[in-house]
């Protein structure tokens, strides 16, 4: 039974949202708000039917919200790229870039875009440094959850250095960008145990001058790195 693909839409899996990793739309999710006239797509309606009993929301059992939409469906212009994709359940920042796929996402990721004038490449390495990490950890440590989980919210209301794109500290850290999306690259093709060791060693080298570079972007002591390499361990 084919699907009606009005409904359908591009969206990528939480496995493919790696740190500096490239990757692909690997999967459609079907996207239905109250509003759409489901009776217009049978065999989505069709489709989903199998699923209905599964349904708990009150509201469905109710009547008073449609068993076959979503509960509380997001606008969907905030899918438009170019933006930056994140993952919500794991315990570091783990972002990749969708520049103009224009991807849906589950409520498992959340999406933003990089303010204005940005790189996206220069922010994604920010957030996804040890020091951004640690000041998300440092802000939220009252809360405690069983099931790791990086809040959007959250990353908003943390501070980014100055930002100054045509600098020399900005230009090299591109260069390490670059670098870094390489050599994942060649990681991830690695066919031998010497090569996926190699390939490893570094970018765990070149995680760690983005990470210097960062201490320099934020203008950071000795004593608050040592601070932050002692949290880290």
């Amino acid at each position: 039974m084919a699907l009606e693909i009005d409904l359908l839409q591009p969206s990528v899996s939480g496995t493919q949202i790696k740190r500096y990793r490239d990757w692909v739309s690997d999967q459609l999710i079907i996207y239905t708000a109250r509003e759409t006239p489901i009776k217009n797509f049978p065999n989505v309606a069709t489709y989903l039917e199998q699923f209905r009993g599964l349904n708990s929301c009150r509201e469905v059992k109710e009547g008073r919200h449609p068993w076959w939409a979503l509960h509380r469906p997001r606008d969907q212009s905030i899918f438009e790229s170019p933006k930056i994709i994140g993952l919500t359940t794991t315990k570091s920042i783990e972002l990749i870039f969708d520049p103009n796929s224009s991807v849906y996402v589950t409520d498992a990721m959340y999406v933003f875009r990089a303010p204005k004038g940005w790189d996206p490449w220069h922010l994604i390495a920010i957030m996804q440094s040890k020091l951004f990490l640690f000041l998300y950890r440092t802000a939220n440590q009252g809360e405690s959850r069983v099931i790791p989980q990086i809040k959007a919210s959250k990353l908003e209301t943390l501070p980014v250095p100055g930002y100054e794109p045509a600098s020399p500290k900005w230009n090299q850290l591109s260069v390490l960008i670059s670098h870094m999306r390489n050599a994942t690259e060649q990681r991830g093709a690695a066919q031998t145990e010497r090569d996926k060791t190699f390939y490893e060693n570094k970018c765990a080298s070149l995680d760690r001058q983005i990470d210097n570079l960062v201490y320099e972007l934020y203008d950071l002591t000795p004593e608050e790195i040592a601070i932050i390499e002692g949290q880290s361990k």
